[in-house]
């Protein structure tokens, strides 16, 4: 098992000796020395850094500093987050400052063919109202389609918390056609207030679609 005071440490070196993405690491018997640990224990840090995507290990070129994936961190945080015990409305709560917050963002910086993206994902939550399962799969990627719009990459880690709400144990109330055509419309509407570039009313939709949930 990692000692966590010597992954922190670990974390530090990196961080403090100013290393940057595309950056190669010393070896693993010189980080050994270092730390003054044994070489399979500073493997399995880099194991665990590689699984956190901060890491990449290449055969002919060594252990690589990377650039982690929004995608990648968001997911390891929304499983953390799982087990921090957090309530419906504590996650719905969250959820609403941050699509309200993201609202403005996404009306300046949208483009015609990110509103088109809108619209098709919508198109699959309607086409798939047979199967309210998959439609709240469609459902939980236009709002994170939102997110991505805004076009700030901690708001689209932090919008993982999301995803949690998107979980079986508070969607099970939703899955029925009823409310899938009732999330489309709901959608539809977001739409064109984003092309219309009304803020006031994208917020209040906003706040009127999560506010039931």
């Amino acid at each position: 098992m990692i000692q966590r005071n010597l992954l922190k440490r670990f974390e530090c070196y990196l961080i403090e000796g100013g290393f940057q993405p595309g950056d190669k690491l010393p070896v693993e018997q010189d980080l050994a020395e270092h730390f003054g640990v044994a070489r399979s224990t500073i493997r399995e840090i880099i194991i665990h850094l590689c699984l956190q995507g901060v890491l990449e290990r290449h055969p002919n070129r060594g252990t690589i500093l990377t650039i982690p994936a929004c995608e990648s961190i968001g997911h390891d945080l929304a499983f953390q987050l799982h087990w921090l015990g957090c309530g419906c409305e504590e996650l719905k709560a969250a959820r609403l400052m941050l699509e309200s917050t993201v609202a403005a963002e996404v009306i300046r910086c949208i483009t015609p063919a990110q509103l088109d993206r809108l619209i098709r994902i919508n198109r699959k939550i309607s086409e798939a109202e047979a199967d309210p399962a998959q439609a709240d799969v469609f459902d939980l990627e236009f709002h994170l389609t939102l997110m991505e719009i805004a076009g700030n990459r901690l708001i689209q880690v932090f919008s993982q918390v999301i995803s949690l709400l998107f979980s079986r144990e508070y969607r099970e109330q939703f899955n029925s056609t009823a409310r899938v055509r009732h999330s489309v419309e709901s959608h539809q509407q977001m739409i064109q207030a984003i092309r219309a570039k009304d803020l006031p009313a994208l917020h209040r939709l906003i706040y009127e679609h999560i506010t039931p949930l």
